[in-house]
């Protein structure tokens, strides 16, 4: 900046003026100070720019706490979507390594971190981050809606719609015997996820038989061990919901090793529409839930709270679509 204003015969405030488009600085001078600029392959530095204006350009993602964590495929293509406009607008990413449930520990990292802004996943009911995040003044957006009677920046699919999807499906297929192995009824996902399943039964008139809800984690391997319980019943069962696409992934190892084909012997769909999905035997039926578009639409809600700009809303909901395949 120095050398921009000798060359340019104005003090190295107006270059920073110009350099920003102030007003205060005429146009013929502020053209001339960024024609010098570009010859010399000036760049403002990030990370004193933040410090000049009191802030960090640091965004944290708050990822699902081990096992689950960048091992699930949803998040990492989730995050790639989050870095894709972080970068774009000169922000850089942390990964705290905190867990959701142990809210003292949240508190002290989050003191530490001093991030412009969180993004956070998983919500559950009454989510004891909110709480701490406002009184902190930081600015967050939860991928999925805490269902918390507050207006907070939030965006996700309808989990109960189109988990009610996924089940009418099987229904018009003409399955009657449908299970459904749940993730965490903790999480706001799983619980509505669940309900789409139980909408549907109850609208096509079908049963709803506890044994065929079988509850399980969010993981590949606890929907591995829970795939034994419906292995027991599966002359009473002709497909299965999965809560999401890694647990589908375990649900058809344990199948394949008892040897019940799919999807002849039982149909299986998903929930996530992640990209392995097309690559395993048989292809996964699923629910696309657009995680790129999702990590996206989360980081620029974000922004916008860090600049304080008007948005029209301050929910995004986006659709969820049935992708057809061979499991089911």
């Amino acid at each position: 900046m120095s050398d921009i204003a000798k060359l340019a015969g104005v003090s190295k405030s107006t270059v920073s003026r110009a350099l920003n488009d102030d007003p205060r600085v005429n146009e013929f001078t502020k053209n001339e100070i960024k024609k010098i600029a570009k010859k010399l392959d000036y760049r403002p530095h990030k990370v004193a720019q933040a410090l000049a204006k009191k802030n960090t350009n640091i965004i944290a993602v708050v990822l699902p706490a081990f096992p689950r964590s960048v091992s699930d495929p949803f998040f990492l293509e989730f995050l790639k979507g989050i870095s894709e406009v972080a970068f774009e607008h000169g922000y850089s990413l942390t990964l705290p390594p905190v867990n959701k449930n142990d809210i003292e520990l949240f508190k002290k990292i989050f003191k530490n971190i001093k991030a412009d802004g969180v993004i956070l996943t998983e919500p559950n009911f009454n989510d004891p981050r909110v709480k701490f995040l406002k009184n902190t003044n930081t600015p967050f957006v939860f991928n999925g809606n805490p269902m918390i009677n507050e207006d907070i920046y939030w965006i996700d699919t309808d989990n109960r719609l189109a988990a009610y999807q996924a089940v009418e499906y099987l229904i018009k297929k003409g399955h009657r015997k449908i299970a459904t192995i749940t993730g965490s009824l903790e999480l706001v996902a799983g619980k509505y996820r669940l309900m789409g399943y139980l909408d549907a039964l109850n609208d096509y008139d079908l049963e709803v038989e506890d044994q065929l809800i079988i509850n399980s984690d969010f993981t590949e391997e606890g929907a591995y061990f829970s795939a034994r319980e419906l292995i027991k019943i599966k002359d009473e069962v002709s497909a299965v919901f999965v809560a999401n696409d890694l647990m589908a992934l375990g649900v058809i190892k344990a199948l394949k090793e008892a040897e019940i084909s799919i999807p002849e012997e039982i149909a299986v769909i998903g929930y996530d529409g992640i990209k392995l999905g097309e690559f395993i035997e048989p292809a996964l039926t699923t629910i696309k839930n657009p995680s790129i578009e999702k990590g996206k639409k989360a980081m620029e809600l974000l922004i916008s709270q860090i600049n304080k700009t008007d948005l029209n809303s301050r929910h995004i909901l986006l659709p969820a679509d049935l992708i057809i395949r061979e499991s089911a």
